[in-house]
């Protein structure tokens, strides 16, 4: 590569160049609101489903789903016996 004899103009383009990549990263910088914490290994844990806070639900489902269970089973024994 040949010299270049417009030395000085060279690092003053690097130094502007220097200078706006700076201010860029600046503004970058970190977003207005943070972001929320997740704890560590929550979304993951596979006990989540166990978990206390909506063990009441299933357990209203499945109460549910059993009773209707029972009246059908009560039903389909009482036809086949007649």
């Amino acid at each position: 590569m040949p010299a270049d004899p417009d030395r000085g103009s060279i690092v003053e383009r690097e130094t502007i160049v220097r200078r706006l990549l700076r201010r860029a990263a600046g503004r970058a910088g970190r977003p207005q609101r943070p972001v929320p914490e997740v704890p560590f290994g929550r979304e993951s844990d596979p006990n989540l489903e166990f978990a206390e806070r909506r063990m009441g639900t299933e357990l209203g489902w499945l109460l549910a789903a059993l009773s209707v269970f029972l009246v059908v089973h009560a039903v389909w024994t009482r036809l086949g016996a007649s």
